[in-house]
């Protein structure tokens, strides 16, 4: 099941807010302190419970703080909301032709006997398949290693009983024994090494092409490939090169960058039409601002004199004891209450032009907002190519453009025709280097971690070689079935080396229980608990038992990951990186980081992601613009 949104409702630093989420990876990333761990928070908070809800609350409000999550799924959804303070929690389900229907509504206590809360934590059992509550909260806690196991390396109570039980086909069918074992041991390696072997072709292949692309655009073109070049050149195509040359020159005198977007001018009407409409709306603001500046409030000067006057006067009258006092207390009286009446009637009738014109302002003003966000994403795509991304000089890139588009197609004929697409012209897509690809500081690295994809490759090669020639061997003899419980205990155990191997590059690849405690082989004969290896081996092994719990299990609950690869190596990020993705082909990943390598990564791999930092950007943006906004007029 997959988890659709997110709603909170006066929670923490978002007060009010709506997240969407979608099938495999979801890239929740921004910088520190812009909430990612409190977003990755409310998962387990829905869903479980939290001590002290009240320190959830936004500042300054009065009301409890509240989170609603959606699941969808092929057949049902459901739909949990929870009060953090009170622990009132109503628990929702819809089929595919049905209204939603309550399945709980209620204070789930903390108690653990508690029948309410019994009764909740069965209905959550039935609608995402898992057993008990450490279950729940070992799946759901990504930035807690306690809820799987304990300092000294125990696992939580409740948790592991719950995988062991004896008679559940789940975790049995799920890890067979035996040949059975083996068997599935060997396909997982075959399909891994398949898909591995195709990574690593079109690595070596992409390597040797970017590497060729960026000689070329350089200039320095080795002996083979000019040999090659010279083999293939007909007899006018040096003339044909130098033209190109003189073009490409001719257009980098212009002013105009090496390397164009294809979707360049798509780009320009985009930031036209953007120029227009703030334009426009600035055109709308202006008279409103100069309205609200023409409303005047009315003075109180004059009616609170007159009142002073008056109160002096009816003193004055009372010590003189006139017979005339009454008659003119009451005429002064009537006078002071129609002048104040009057003063009211005036100063609300400004109000309310005031208020009308701050209505009308504010639409306009939203609608400003949102044609600046937009202006702000157009400009990162700007930037992300390498190109000014400033209003002005947008403008005086297009215009370049439009004087130099007959050299520019030129340009592109003459490549056509020498069939060069590795320095074809600007504003060819096909030949645009930008952050998409990698750039020539970057290519050892690449180098270094596709040998390691290589060493490891055969590795596991030799692994797969050798259950292969365990399985032809001839079978040992038969021993006395184990118990049931040891059985998935070390079927378990397996699992979870083998997660722990991909997460860590091969560094970890067994773990085991003793005395009841998890042991990692650190070295041949040598066992160590967690909290003696790195923090890294510890986050990839907490990672590991959670990914095989919920693969064992067959839970339907998201994956929830906080910042992992900034606790990693260069070498065992993008091992830990490609078994998430793998991963998140059967169930969605929750990946929470501030890394912009990783941003930039999820981006080419088409993630879904959050960015937190949109709000300050957009703030950012506004206030550029504003302070941009003569020359935004007069363009």
């Amino acid at each position: 099941m997959m988890l659709r949104r997110i709603t909170l409702e006066r929670y923490g630093c978002f007060g009010a807010a709506e997240f969407e989420f979608r099938r495999g990876m979801n890239l929740i990333r921004g910088g520190n302190d812009s909430g990612k761990t409190l977003l990755l928070n409310a998962l387990p908070a829905a869903l479980c419970g939290v001590e002290h809800g009240s320190r959830l609350r936004s500042w300054g409000e009065l009301l409890s703080c509240r989170v609603t999550l959606l699941f969808e799924g092929s057949e049902h959804a459901v739909r949990l909301t929870r009060d953090l303070e009170s622990n009132l929690v109503r628990l929702e389900e819809r089929g595919t032709d049905s209204n939603w229907q309550q399945c709980f509504a209620g204070i789930v206590p903390s108690g653990a006997g508690a029948p309410d809360r019994i009764a909740y934590f069965s209905q959550l059992s039935r609608l995402f398949t898992l057993d008990g509550e450490a279950l729940l909260r070992a799946l759901v806690e990504a930035s807690h290693a306690e809820a799987v196991y304990a300092a000294d390396g125990r696992p939580v109570d409740g948790l592991w009983p719950i995988t062991l039980g004896a008679g559940e086909a789940a975790p049995v069918d799920a890890l067979p024994t035996g040949a059975d074992a083996r068997q599935q041991e060997i396909d997982a390696l075959e399909a891994e090494l398949a898909a591995d072997r195709s990574d690593y072709q079109q690595g070596q292949d992409y390597l040797v092409w970017i590497r060729k692309r960026w000689e070329l655009a350089a200039g320095k073109v080795t002996g083979r490939g000019r040999a090659a070049s010279a083999k293939s050149t007909a007899s006018g195509q040096g003339d044909l090169e130098r033209q190109r040359d003189q073009l490409l020159e001719e257009l980098r005198r212009q002013g105009l960058p090496a390397r164009l977007p294809a979707d360049l001018p798509a780009m320009f009407a985009t930031a036209e039409g953007l120029r227009q409409e703030l334009a426009t709306l600035q055109l709308e603001l202006t008279p409103l601002q100069r309205r609200k500046q023409a409303v005047a409030l009315p003075v109180i000067a004059w009616p609170l004199g007159a009142s002073l006057v008056g109160v002096a006067g009816a003193a004055v009258a009372v010590w003189q004891q006139a017979s005339w006092v009454k008659p003119a207390l009451a005429g002064c009286a009537t006078l002071l209450l129609l002048g104040w009446a009057y003063y009211l009637w005036r100063l609300q009738r400004a109000r309310a032009v005031l208020a009308g014109l701050d209505q009308e302002a504010q639409v306009v003003e939203a609608k400003r907002a949102d044609a600046l966000a937009r202006q702000h994403a157009l400009a990162e795509r700007f930037e992300a190519y390498g190109l000014p991304s400033a209003p002005v000089e947008m403008v005086k890139l297009q215009q370049l453009c439009r004087r130099n588009e007959e050299l520019i197609s030129r340009y592109r004929q003459l490549c056509a025709q020498l069939g060069d697409a590795a320095t074809a012209p600007p504003g060819d897509g096909a030949v645009d280097i930008d952050e998409r690809h990698l750039r020539p500081e970057d290519l050892p690295e690449a180098e270094a971690r596709l040998a390691a994809l290589g060493e490891s490759l055969r590795q596991r090669e030799q692994r797969l070689q050798s259950l292969r020639d365990a399985q032809a061997a001839p079978a040992p003899a038969a021993v006395a079935p184990a118990v049931p419980a040891a059985v998935s205990e070390r079927q378990l155990l397996q699992a979870i080396g083998l997660q722990l191997e991909k997460l860590t590059g091969g560094r970890y690849h067994e773990v085991r229980l003793e005395e009841g405690s998890l042991r990692l082989a650190a070295a041949p004969g040598r066992w160590a608990t967690p909290t003696a290896c790195s923090q890294s081996t510890a986050a990839c092994l907490t990672l590991a038992i959670r990914m095989v719990l919920s693969q064992v299990t067959g839970c339907r609950l998201p994956l929830p990951v906080d910042d992992l690869p900034l606790q990693l190596d260069q070498k065992r990020r993008p091992a830990a990186l490609r078994t998430l993705e793998r991963f998140s082909r059967d169930c969605q990943v929750l990946l929470a980081s501030s890394d912009e390598d990783l941003a930039k990564r999820a981006v080419r791999e088409r993630w879904h992601v959050i960015d937190l930092d949109l709000p300050s950007s957009r703030q950012s943006a506004t206030a550029e613009e504003e302070a941009d906004a003569g020359q935004l007029h007069l363009l």
